[in-house]
């Protein structure tokens, strides 16, 4: 069922409104699914965040509590008071550090401490004993250590810092501390000082033990899970420095932190939550980002339209060259249809008295039937281009001035009726060409009638014929106005017809010259287009000379003035 080139025209506004309609919601749709998607990221990460909240707080509650429980333990024999000037015994600390290590349920291979004392009257700030073993600075910088320590927990006198290389260590400690006071009790008086001293790598194995003693999040959720699997978590000092550092880390989804208080030495404490691990703490697992997605959908879409509509325009460009080639093939069967019918009607009804009369009617049905069998031959051999794969045909050796004599022939009346005189000129005479019969006929007819239709009437129209080289070049030039040189290569196309033809008053169906081009390829040769001597345009079909024999190789096309006129 053929389509309605016009209904497609009145289609087309709305097939664009459709198609803008469908990508707008396309768009919508595409934004209305990254923001569902965004939302519930931000709510999967708040609800994550929570959960490291939990978990911070757990751990920061452990961390000091085990620190209290292990200050209490190494310093429980601190006696509560000292006698002025006798410098107090740091092994009443050091034989605790084994207990305390139990009592905070550390079995810590790693773990080395020292422990020193000193005393110190802090009316004064001066150092009053300081053993030669101390290793966390000279005396004014220990002693300035130590009022600091003293003066973070007054109440419990017991306190950690962490001290770094800057402040005189050969390497970052943790520094404990606890103090007697002098049997005086008054406010201000000397202080014995206890300092247990272990090395931040020591240290870590303390941190380590609590970070892997339980889960830090509610049993229900993380399902006997390791904290590892889910969390990561780092402790470090004020100053930046690393304490410890849970074994597995990677990029965190939400990270939390916590800040101890200057008792347990400022010790900042981060948890964060580890990527792989949103599936188990959240119903539906985190989000994946959807922006590649849309805007590949987006691309899609896009491309979708784009090609939805450059397939609407050739529908239409494709509807307007039916049109147009609809029309041509009916004005070009019309004009010789209308020619026999009038010159058949005068005959049968005897209006036509004399016998010259007759015979000129006879003569016009005879070369309007003629134009309509080569017209009906061009489109059922057009209709069947590209349907099979193309081949040579049968190939024969034909003689070419006769195949040009059988073509002026057929053409004779056409040509007498438009006044226009041929020039044949054929050199050698006896140059053959390898190709069908009917083919060649097909082009030559083509050309010939391509030359009358669009050249001026009483214009002289020449064939000529050449070969050399193994090829054989045949040319059609006329005294028309010629093809543009932009326009040249796109002739032999379907359809294509140009432009000055369109508004002008000689029609065609734009298939003739496509044909020629399929036939010469079809042969093995080609077909172009020159500019002709007088500005008109010479088409020109290159084919092959028969393979088992060669012409004369010197035979050219003569130029202009050649012999073999006709008119």
């Amino acid at each position: 069922m053929k389509k309605n080139p016009a209904r497609t025209r009145r289609r087309m506004p709305l097939l664009l409104f459709f198609l803008l309609v469908t990508l707008g919601l396309s768009l919508w749709l595409g934004f209305q699914a990254v923001g569902a998607a965004r939302s519930h990221r931000i709510t999967a990460e708040g609800v994550l965040r929570d959960y490291a909240e939990i978990a911070v707080s757990e751990y920061s509650r452990r961390v000091q509590g085990n620190l209290d429980r292990f200050f209490r333990e190494v310093f429980r024999d601190v006696p509560r008071q000292v006698r002025s000037g006798v410098p107090p015994d740091p092994g009443v600390v050091s034989r605790n550090i084994a207990g305390a290590l139990r009592r905070v349920s550390c079995e810590c291979s790693r773990f080395r401490a020292s422990v020193v004392s000193i005393m110190q009257d802090f009316g004064s700030g001066q150092v009053v004993s300081v053993p030669d073993s101390v290793s966390f600075g000279e005396k004014s910088r220990a002693a300035g250590i130590s009022r600091a320590a003293w003066e973070a927990a007054p109440a419990e006198r017991i306190a950690l810092r962490t001290v770094g290389a800057s402040q005189g260590l050969s390497e970052p400690s943790v520094l404990f501390f606890n103090a007697s006071l002098d049997r005086t009790g008054e406010e201000g008086a000397g202080r014995a000082i206890y300092v247990l001293q272990a090395s931040l790598d020591s240290s870590s194995e303390l941190f380590d033990s609590w970070y892997r003693r339980g889960a830090l999040l509610p049993e229900a959720v993380v399902g006997g899970q390791p904290n590892d699997s889910l969390l990561h978590l780092a402790v470090s000092t004020g100053d930046g420095i690393p304490v410890f550092l849970s074994p597995i880390h990677t990029p965190d989804v939400v990270v939390v932190s916590d800040t101890l208080s200057r008792e347990y030495g400022g010790l900042i404490i981060e948890v964060g939550v580890r990527p792989d691990a949103a599936s188990t703490l959240v119903i539906g697992g985190l989000p994946r980002a959807r922006l590649p997605l849309l805007l590949a959908l987006m691309v899609m879409t896009v491309g979708v339209g784009i090609a939805a509509f450059i397939q609407i325009r050739k529908e239409e460009e494709l509807a307007q060259v039916r049109d147009d080639f609809i029309s041509g093939v009916s004005h070009e069967f019309r004009t010789p249809l209308t020619h026999i019918r009038m010159f058949t009607e005068l005959l049968a009804d005897g209006k036509l008295r004399t016998d010259e009369e007759r015979f000129r009617s006879t003569e016009v049905i005879n070369r309007e039937a003629r134009r309509l069998t080569h017209l009906v031959e061009n489109i059922l051999h057009f209709s069947r281009m590209g349907r099979a794969p193309r081949s040579r045909g049968a190939a024969e050796r034909i003689l070419v001035e006769e195949a040009i004599g059988d073509l002026t022939e057929a053409f004779d009346p056409l040509v007498r009726s438009k006044g226009c005189e041929l020039e044949i000129v054929v050199s050698p005479p006896t140059l053959e060409v390898s190709a069908s019969r009917s083919g060649l006929h097909r082009m030559l007819a083509n050309l010939l009638d391509n030359a009358l239709k669009y050249g001026p009437e009483g214009q002289r129209i020449r064939i000529a014929a050449g070969g050399g080289e193994g090829w054989v070049r045949i040319s059609v030039e006329d005294q028309g106005p010629g093809i543009p040189a932009g326009e040249r290569s796109r002739i032999w196309d379907p359809y294509h017809r140009l432009e000055r033809d369109m508004e002008g008053q000689v029609r065609g169906s734009g298939i003739g010259l496509s044909v020629v081009a399929e036939l010469a390829e079809a042969s093995g040769g080609a077909a172009l287009v020159e500019e002709g001597r007088d500005g008109g345009a010479r088409f020109v079909i290159r084919l092959p000379m028969p393979e088992d024999g060669m012409n004369d190789p010197v035979g050219r096309i003569p130029p202009e003035g050649g012999t073999g006129v006709r008119s």
